[in-house]
């Protein structure tokens, strides 16, 4: 079933993510490497935020709560363990919409609400390709956490499996 695959990937991306965490202080979390990019714990506010917006609340229904710019102003704030947690806490919340979904469902359209202040368009989507960029997009930030993560280390240690 196309959602167990979707929610496979997104959890193996967290486990990445999670090992990330348990190896970065909690002052690095949130260290920018330069003036316009992202830290590691904004980009862990953002994925928490993004699936929470997509799959909780446009999918599952639950009431949209998400500040999106303060995901990238945040400048601290949370610890590791509590950026874990946030990121968690939400994929549970997926994990029950995601289960409650039949094959048919995923042809259904869904709308995707953003606030005026967004400036980002509300959008209305089929839940299949939602689902699809919602799990490209978590792989491609935790690639770049995990990358981080490896930049802010004193010794080259491998989070990952690979050694590269």
């Amino acid at each position: 079933m196309f959602t167990a695959m979707v929610l496979n990937a997104l959890d193996k991306e967290l486990e990445n993510i999670q090992r990330a965490l348990n190896r970065v202080s909690d002052e690095a979390v949130w260290r920018k490497q330069r003036e316009g990019t992202n830290s590691i714990g904004n980009l862990c506010l953002h994925l928490a935020g993004n699936e929470y917006h997509n799959i909780v609340s446009s999918i599952g229904g639950v009431p949209f709560e998400r500040e999106r710019s303060a995901e990238f102003m945040a400048e601290g704030g949370f610890t590791c363990k509590e950026l874990a947690g946030r990121l968690l806490s939400v994929r549970e919340q997926s994990r029950k919409v995601l289960h409650s979904l039949s094959e048919d469902d995923l042809q259904r359209e869904v709308t995707i609400v953003y606030p005026p202040e967004a400036g980002i368009a509300t959008a209305t989507r089929q839940m299949m390709p939602l689902l699809y960029h919602v799990s490209v997009h978590y792989s491609y930030h935790a690639g770049q956490i995990v990358y981080m993560t490896r930049l802010l280390q004193d010794e080259n240690e491998h989070l990952l499996k690979w050694r590269h």
